[in-house]
């Protein structure tokens, strides 16, 4: 079951943030949401150094973006080294036709000041 809790995304952190897109057919499309929300909720997310993942549709259908932040570049490396971690990527990646993932920091949050 996913949580309903709101993922924080502050810059002053320095967590590891990782963008990946992937480009999928429009019928693939709620497959591949559900075997990354699956996979995370199932392993993932109990993995040390796992802050959070928001996972993203784009309403023509043909990318789903998946948004995850650690802790550190070491936590994130760490899990990477897992036995079964890479043939888990692999098969989300046969789900997709391309795959084009991006380590990042965050540099600023700008968000709408509340008036009230």
């Amino acid at each position: 079951m996913t949580d309903s809790m709101t993922a924080t995304i502050d810059a002053r952190t320095g967590h590891l943030t990782l963008v990946n897109v992937y480009e999928v057919e429009p019928a693939a499309q709620a497959e591949r949401v559900k075997a990354l929300t699956d996979a995370t909720e199932a392993t993932i997310r109990h993995q040390p150094g796992f802050i959070s993942v928001s996972i993203h549709s784009s309403l023509d259908g043909r990318r789903v973006v998946n948004y995850a932040q650690w802790a550190s570049k070491g936590h994130f490396n760490r899990f990477l080294s897992q036995p079964g971690t890479q043939a888990e990527l692999e098969r989300f990646a046969q789900l997709a036709r391309s795959v084009a993932p991006g380590l990042y920091r965050v540099n600023a949050v700008i968000t709408a000041e509340n008036d009230q």
